[in-house]
């Protein structure tokens, strides 16, 4: 395993406000060690798996400036606050929001699952929406939750890595905005930009509409699946292609699950763990309803098929460490509650701990038992 110089194993809390430029200022200065750790701990990685230094990578990452400029300006400039309070190179800190697409033709691992679970299938009428979050064991070290109250933007809550402005989360209109890898013939998508910049574009939209054509309009370069939901029960499934951008419409009465394969064009993958998860959850959610989010939580946790499970534990036994790979946390998101349920590490050994959007962090609620 790559030494990442374990800062904390627990999830860095931070609070944001102001402009883009400040809360990324804010968000450097106040995690700069963890930032840090990571800046670290990718430059080891694409230097001991790729062969690439440290000038190669920040050139890779600069390729980035112009399309996210053009399609996420705001994003771009929260990058440049966090590099400034972090004292960081810009491009270093680029690195952070684009390390999937320098490593997505290079190490491709099974990771991630979605969930959406229209409000006429739960106990309460809310949209709900899960996702796990997996990849390598060392960032346990710099992940963070981020609540952000924006003078320019509408404020979110989300999930992330310690540097990137945001990854997966929801804002304060109810929309909700979620991805997960996908496998396909070519990993090249027909667009440029970086995945984890237009999951925090999306979350600036103030409707669904919107958010779905941030999407649209700026296809991601890496072949990825998004979901994009709000409190009103809708929601849409994108599967970012070689072929072009396909969608479904996610319906009240729908629960949908998406792994790392597509689901609504015929394109060939290779990751078979994907097809293992993908039969599990369809035996999952055939759950007789109501389903409430406690229910979704424990789908996340789910332990069966062992290397190929949705909740992934690390398995050091395996002899390949490139193929390392773990639930660095659970989330379930409730629309309609603003609220998000996070598991500090994989929720098959973690409870889950609330954060809502209108509450501080201290008056979180943690479940007393995974």
């Amino acid at each position: 395993m790559i030494n990442a110089n374990n800062v904390s194993d627990r999830l860095h809390r931070l609070v944001l406000r102001g402009s883009s430029r400040e809360r990324g200022r804010q968000h450097g200065r106040q995690l700069a060690e963890p930032i840090g750790v990571a800046v670290d701990f990718y430059h080891q990685l694409f230097r001991h798996h790729l062969g690439i230094d440290v000038t190669e990578i920040r050139r890779r990452a600069g390729r980035y400036v112009d399309p996210l400029a053009e399609a996420c300006p705001a994003v771009l400039e929260e990058m440049e606050g966090i590099a400034e309070g972090a004292r960081q190179e810009l491009y270093d800190i680029l690195t952070l929001t684009v390390r999937y697409e320098i490593t997505f033709e290079h190490l491709q691992l099974g990771e991630c699952s979605n969930i959406f679970v229209g409000p006429q299938r739960t106990n309460n009428g809310h949209t709900l929406l899960g996702m796990n979050w997996e990849w390598r064991p060392e960032v346990m070290a710099f992940r963070a939750v981020i609540m952000a109250h924006c003078d320019d933007q509408p404020d979110h809550l989300v999930v992330t890595e310690c540097g990137q402005p945001g990854k997966y989360g929801l804002n304060e209109y109810g929309i909700v905005a979620i991805e997960t890898g996908l496998g396909c013939s070519s990993n090249r998508s027909i667009g440029r930009v970086p995945f984890a910049a237009l999951i925090r574009q999306a979350l600036m939209s103030t409707s669904l509409e919107g958010a779905r054509a941030v999407i649209h309009d700026n296809p991601p370069e890496a072949t990825i699946n998004f979901f994009v939901a709000d409190d009103l029960g809708r929601g849409w499934c994108l599967e970012a292609t070689p072929k072009g951008v396909f969608e479904r419409a996610l319906q009240r009465e729908d629960v949908y699950w998406h792994t790392n394969h597509c689901r609504l064009v015929d394109e060939a993958c290779a990751m078979e763990d994907s097809l293992i998860r993908g039969e599990r959850w369809q035996r999952l959610v055939s759950f007789p309803d109501p389903i409430d989010r406690k229910q979704v939580g424990q789908w996340l946790a789910d332990t069966e098929n062992g290397d190929n499970a949705i909740c992934k534990v690390l398995n050091p036994a395996l002899s390949d460490k490139t193929t390392w790979l773990e639930t660095l946390t659970s989330i379930v998101l409730d629309a309609d509650a603003r609220e998000i349920w996070v598991s500090d590490g994989p929720s098959a050994q973690q409870p889950y701990e609330r954060f809502c959007l209108f509450e501080p962090f201290e008056d979180n609620q943690q479940e007393t038992t995974p």
